[in-house]
């Protein structure tokens, strides 16, 4: 079988969420010893930064599509009827060409349909492009990978998503990272709670911020470092800590590369993810592997992915409340912090993007 896949957002700089899933399950795919039984066509923009772990496999093919604007709709959509001819598409990240070879049968990861939904999402690009393309890929696409149950449930109750053409297949986790010998970011070492992605409403800051705040007041010695990008309607989040008078005391990181990012994991004391919704959680897992106890919202697709190895608190009222004497449990209670620990480690070894990739090969090819 000929599988040609979307690799656009997975050899880029500065990768996220979306660009980590698409780059570890192409990789750990190849790998795979039941892939040698296929031809892989890996479709990238002309910038692609191509990574050692493509070198040497002869069931490879590189195509750099050139097209500047419209890469997906244009491009891509080309691709599909030339040679060689594939015989499935997969597109990592919701968008699905529309003119494309109606013989190639289609696969699409949906992410998550959070940007839908909520309303505090107001450019034009969340209230038009992406709702519509998810909206066609969900129609459309001969079948969906979604990343969890709660993504699954919202296809099929928010787009009226056959069930039958909707496969659940969680993302995972690589390696643990090694401990860092020194300071960064002006921190010190087990000193400080984390959080790690970009800032936007969705997830829920100035909730997090209101309760470090009260955490502050039982434990004043440690910092809240808020590590990503600065996406939008993000002012009022950097207004908060002078708000609740701990601008010393947070931290804006900024994105930072996957070496200082491993580092802030392997040394934060607690991990804390306040989001509203997710499709998944990615940073939760990866805070787990790293041995850090989580403590996390209950919101879109958290609590599923925590299960039993983390604190949940739901987002109802008093949550920055109650969100800040969770954080402080896992510092004054070295018992739990240890169950929780051992706990995040056996759910690590559930959720692996080995397993995710051998699942995926197998909805590709069947």
């Amino acid at each position: 079988m000929v599988i040609g896949i979307d690799s656009s957002r997975a050899f880029i700089d500065g990768r996220t969420g979306t660009e980590n899933y698409s780059y570890h399950l192409v990789t750990e795919i190849i790998r795979l010893p039941e892939a040698r039984l296929h031809t892989f066509v890996l479709f990238t923009r002309p910038n692609a930064i191509l990574p050692n772990e493509l070198v040497g496999y002869s069931n490879i093919i590189i195509k750099s599509v050139n097209w500047r604007y419209l890469w997906t709709q244009i491009g891509l959509a080309w691709e599909t009827w030339q040679e060689p001819r594939i015989d499935v598409l997969w597109v990592p990240a919701h968008t699905l060409p529309i003119l494309r070879n109606p013989k190639v049968k289609t696969v699409v990861t949906i992410h998550g349909l959070e940007y839908q939904w909520l309303p505090e999402y107001k450019n034009l690009l969340q209230r038009w492009y992406l709702p519509l393309s998810t909206k066609y890929a969900a129609k459309y696409g001969d079948q969906l990978i979604a990343v969890s149950n709660f993504t699954a449930k919202q296809l099929k109750k928010e787009l009226h998503t056959n069930p039958k053409k909707i496969k659940v297949i969680y993302e995972g986790v690589g390696e643990s990272p090694t401990r860092y010998a020194g300071e960064k970011c002006g921190i010190q070492l087990g000193k400080y709670l984390l959080f790690v992605g970009t800032i936007q409403p969705r997830k829920n800051l100035v909730a997090l911020i209101e309760a470090f705040s009260i955490f502050a007041r039982e434990l004043p010695d440690y910092k809240l470092v808020i590590a990503g990008g600065t996406g939008w309607m993000a002012d009022e989040v950097f207004r908060s800590p002078s708000k609740y008078g701990i601008q010393e005391k947070v931290v804006f990181s900024g994105r930072v590369d996957d070496l200082v990012l491993n580092n802030l994991y392997a040394n934060a004391c607690v991990y804390v993810s306040p989001s509203i919704t997710e499709g998944f959680g990615l940073p939760i897992l990866e805070a787990m592997n790293a041995g850090v106890p989580v403590v996390t919202s209950d919101g879109g697709a958290l609590g599923e992915v925590v299960g039993e190895a983390g604190i949940i608190v739901g987002i109802t009222e008093e949550f920055p409340r109650r969100l800040a004497n969770a954080m402080v449990s896992l510092i004054a209670d070295q018992k739990q912090r240890i169950k929780l620990i051992a706990m995040g480690y056996k759910r690590v070894r559930e959720l692996s993007w080995r397993k995710a990739a051998i699942s995926t090969l197998k909805v590709l090819t069947g």
